[in-house]
C-alpha cells in the first residue's frame, strides 16, 4: 500500500467518524427539549423533597447529663443479661430514654414512655439482626452492667452523654429511587436540599433517631430492609409487592464511625437500624433489621 494510499484511508476514517458522531448528535431543537425535561424533573424531586421532609433527631453531646447515651457501660434492669450471639458478647452501642426522644420531637411512632438499648454483633454482618434491641417500660430500675470479660477492647467503645436537636431530613435520591442521570445536576446542587440527608449541620458525625438514613453507597434502603426481614439474597430479584411493603419501614437509629468514642463500622461507615412503624407503636423491637455501609 502507498504512501498515497494509507493517507486516503486515514482521511477517509476520520471523515466517517466525524460524519457518524454529527448524525448522532442531536440537533438544538432535541437538545433544548432534553434540557426542558431535565428542568422539569429536577423541579418535580425537589417538590417531593420538600414534601417527604421529616423530622429527626440528632444525636448531640448533652447539656444535662441524663439517661441517654452512646458507648460506655449500659444501665441495664438488673434481672437482663448482657446480650450474646454464638457464644460471645455483643458490643454495647447507644441506651436511649424514649420519654426524652419525644419530649424533644421525636417520631411519634415511638412509644412516649420506656428505654431502648443497642447491642452490634460485628462477626454478623449480613444478617437481618446483627444488631440486637432490648426494651424496657419506663419504670424498670437500671444498674451499670460492667464489661464482660470476653469482650475484646475494640468493642469497648467510649462514653457520651446525648441530647437530641430536632432538624428537618429530606429523602435523598437513592430513597425515592430516581436516577440522577435525569436531572439538570447543577440545578439541584444549588439547592439547599442538595445533601438533605446530611441534615443542616454538615461535617459532623450523623448520629440519628427518626427521618432518612444518610446513605454512604447508593442503595434503596427501604427495598433492603424488607429483602434482609424475608431472608433473601439482596442479590436476587425484587419481590413483586416490595414497593408497598418497603413504606412501611422507618429508621429507628443511625449510629456514625465516631473516632472519639472509638467506634468503627468498616471503614469509617455507618450503621443503619430500621422497624416497622406497627412494631414500634407496639412496643415490639425484636423485629427489627440492620444494614451498615462502608466507603
Amino acid at each position: 500500500m502507498t504512501v498515497a494510499t494509507i493517507g486516503f484511508v486515514v482521511v477517509a476514517t476520520v471523515l466517517g467518524l466525524w460524519l457518524v458522531r454529527r448524525l448522532s448528535e442531536p440537533n438544538p431543537e432535541e437538545r433544548e427539549a432534553a434540557a426542558a425535561a431535565r428542568a422539569e424533573a429536577t423541579r418535580q424531586v425537589l417538590d417531593d423533597m420538600r414534601r417527604l421532609a421529616q423530622p429527626a433527631l440528632t444525636l448531640i453531646e448533652a447539656e444535662r447529663p441524663g439517661f441517654s447515651k452512646l458507648g460506655g457501660e449500659p444501665d441495664l434492669p438488673p434481672d437482663v443479661e448482657w446480650p450474646r450471639a454464638e457464644g460471645r458478647s455483643l458490643a454495647f452501642l447507644a441506651q436511649l430514654d424514649l420519654q426524652e426522644v419525644r419530649s424533644a420531637g421525636g417520631p411519634d411512632w415511638l412509644p412516649r414512655e420506656g428505654k431502648l438499648w443497642a447491642f452490634n454483633d460485628d462477626d454478623g454482618y449480613g444478617s437481618a439482626d446483627h444488631l440486637r434491641v432490648l426494651h424496657a417500660a419506663s419504670d424498670a430500675a437500671t444498674v451499670r452492667h460492667a464489661f464482660p470479660d470476653d469482650l475484646g477492647k475494640r468493642h469497648r467503645f467510649g462514653e457520651q452523654r446525648v441530647g437530641f436537636r430536632l432538624d428537618m431530613v429530606a429523602p435523598s435520591l437513592d430513597w425515592l429511587g430516581v436516577d440522577p442521570r435525569a436531572l439538570d445536576i447543577s440545578r439541584l446542587n444549588e439547592s439547599e436540599l442538595a445533601a438533605a440527608p446530611q441534615g443542616p449541620h454538615r461535617g459532623e458525625r450523623q448520629h440519628r433517631i427518626g427521618g432518612y438514613p444518610s446513605e454512604i453507597q447508593d442503595e434503596r434502603m427501604p427495598f433492603t430492609a424488607e429483602m434482609l426481614a424475608r431472608g433473601l439474597s439482596l442479590d436476587g430479584p425484587l419481590p413483586l409487592d416490595i414497593e408497598e411493603a418497603a413504606r412501611e419501614w422507618r429508621l429507628l437509629l443511625q449510629i456514625d464511625s465516631d473516632p472519639a468514642l472509638g467506634m468503627n463500622f468498616g471503614d469509617a461507615g455507618r450503621l443503619y437500624v430500621f422497624i416497622k412503624e406497627k412494631h414500634a407503636r407496639a412496643g415490639d423491637f425484636s423485629k427489627t433489621v440492620s444494614n451498615w455501609q462502608t466507603y
